[in-house]
Formats: C-alpha cells, sequence, structure tokens
C-alpha cells in the first residue's frame, strides 16, 4: 500500500493552497429538459448523457452544443434512492449495444444499494434509448481491508474507470466529507483503491474484497463534499462543493496522479461556476464539468469547459 506524507490544515476550508494556472471556464450550453437535480455525466462520440437523481437520463448532442435535449430514458436501475452520482463508459461493449458498458455509481449513504456499481447497457433503435442492467459490481464494504493494512472508507464509494489501464478504482474518504462531519482537514484523507475491471462474462453479479485489492493510494484532505468525477491514465479528475449554496465549499476540482500519489492540479472555482458542481468528463484534451441548477444562483443548469488535460 503506498503511503504519503500528509500536511494538514486546522479549519474547514474548500480552498488550502494557490491552484494551479488555469484558463477562465466558460459556460458551453445550457442544458434543456432538466426535470430532477443533476447528478452523474457521460460522453461517448458525439452523445452525452446527463443523469438525474433516480436514475432519468436526459441526452445531449455534444458538437452541436445548442442544449437541446435530443432523446430522454431510465435507467434500468432506476429506483428513489439510485442517486445516479457518477456516469462512466467503460471499454467492453454488449452485442446489439449501441454504447459501451455504462457504469453508474449511486453515490446514496445510507442507502442499501450505496455500496453497488450498476452496469448498464444502451441500445438507441429508431430515435430512442433504452438501457439494460446487465452486471451489477457489489464492493464488500471494506471487510477485513484494515486488517491487511488498508485504509477502510466510510461509504459511498465512486466507481471510476481507467479505460486506458482497464482497471476500476473506487475513490472515496475515510470519514463523509461534509463540514458537520469533517471539521478540520486532519480529520479526513482521500482514498483510491484499484481493482480488476470485471468484464461481461463475470456474470451478472461480481463481488469485489479485500483479496481482489490491486492498489491503493492516499491523498491529503484539501477540500470538502465530494461530488464526482472521471479517471483518464491513472489520473483521477474530481469536483467538489456546492457552488454559492455554501460559502465553506464552493465549486472546485482537484487532479490526483495515483502513479506519483501528488496532487497535480488544483482548481478553484468559485468566483466563476456559482452552480453546484456534479460531474467530469474529458473530450479531445479538455476537462468539462457538469453542474447543477442552484435557486440563488442561476436556473439553469449548465456544461462548462474547465480547462485543457495537462
Amino acid at each position: 500500500m503506498r503511503k504519503l506524507k500528509l500536511w494538514f490544515v486546522p479549519a474547514f476550508l474548500c480552498v488550502a493552497s494557490p491552484c494551479f494556472s488555469q484558463n477562465t471556464p466558460e459556460v458551453l450550453f445550457e442544458k434543456q429538459g432538466c426535470e430532477r437535480p443533476q447528478q452523474g455525466m457521460a460522453l461517448s462520440g458525439r452523445t452525452l448523457f446527463s443523469l438525474e437523481d433516480g436514475g432519468k437520463v436526459n441526452v445531449y448532442d455534444f458538437r452541436k452544443a445548442d442544449g437541446k435535449c435530443i432523446g430522454s430514458f431510465f435507467l434500468a436501475s432506476a429506483r428513489e434512492d439510485n442517486h445516479a452520482n457518477n456516469a462512466e463508459f467503460g471499454i467492453e461493449k454488449k452485442r446489439g449495444a449501441t454504447f459501451p458498458l455504462l457504469y453508474v455509481t449511486v453515490g446514496k449513504p445510507g442507502s442499501e444499494i450505496d455500496w453497488i456499481c450498476f452496469v448498464e447497457s444502451i441500445r438507441k433503435k429508431g430515435g430512442r434509448f433504452q438501457s439494460e442492467l446487465v452486471q451489477k459490481i457489489i464492493l464488500d464494504q471494506c471487510q477485513g481491508w484494515e486488517e491487511k493494512g488498508y485504509r477502510a472508507i466510510f461509504g459511498a464509494p465512486s466507481f471510476l474507470v481507467d479505460r486506458e489501464r482497464k482497471g476500476l478504482w473506487v475513490f472515496s474518504a475515510i470519514k463523509r466529507t461534509t463540514p458537520k462531519v469533517t471539521k478540520s482537514f486532519d480529520e479526513n484523507l482521500y482514498v483510491a483503491t484499484r481493482f480488476r475491471l470485471p468484464a461481461l462474462s463475470e456474470g451478472p453479479e461480481v463481488r469485489l474484497g479485500v483479496n481482489d485489492i490491486l492498489e491503493q493510494v492516499t491523498f491529503p484532505f484539501d477540500i470538502g463534499f465530494t461530488q464526482a468525477g472521471c479517471m483518464s491514465d491513472g489520473k483521477i479528475y474530481y469536483c467538489f462543493g456546492l457552488g454559492n449554496r455554501s460559502k465553506s465549499c464552493p465549486a472546485g476540482v482537484r487532479i490526483y496522479d495515483t502513479d506519483s500519489g501528488e496532487i497535480t492540479g488544483r482548481y478553484d472555482l468559485k468566483e466563476t461556476v456559482l452552480q453546484e458542481p456534479e460531474d467530469l468528463f474529458i473530450s479531445e484534451g479538455w476537462l468539462y464539468l457538469n453542474t447543477n441548477a442552484v435557486p440563488a444562483a442561476e436556473t439553469v443548469p449548465k456544461v462548462w469547459r474547465i480547462d485543457r488535460v495537462k
């Protein structure tokens, strides 16, 4: 297990150090057709899937970037406590499907399905989208992790697919990341744990436990209120905060390098992104952010272009 030297900050501030050089974020488009809180987002080709709390999905043409909803459907795993917090396309495609497998993180602490990643296969036919639940990946809730020298997480595992390296990472923290629970930075750590990426041939239900851990990396806790993110070639891109809903948790992004165990990018977005950050995705060398509407700021959810991926 890789360990890091930690640096501590005495008070709960969501941005603890100067951010790396960055472009000014800009709005790519405003999303139409939204009904419930916006959550995960994933891109396949030019088709952008925007998930809502509960499992409804709105579809947009990313190249046109006009914000017009070109379709909508419900995930096969849709239910009231499926927060649909994070969405990731994988590398495998089921026969007859139009898109690669979609990995959906629940992100609902306390729910009976919080430790499950729903794997869905999406098909488009005649202009309509339909999703089928093809696999459940169930994390063992950290049974035996500490006994074997690994850090246990509190819950809300975010399942991230590293498509380049064909791995599945789980990102979370040792305590819940809200100011009420984590009152100072030295109380918490972010934890990234790597597993194999289960194949469809492994069956409709795959359980991952301590004996399946390939490596684990811990990172300093320097920003609070986790949302969701994505992964590319060993780096985790993750967004945090509540926008202008909370002065103590404005919007921010971190880049975690699982090879070096270091934070290689910090973005302070409190002056530009007033909406609540929800998820990140990468396209053609650019990092994009999905946001949720905040009544006190602006009423229409947006997709933002943040910066070039280094």
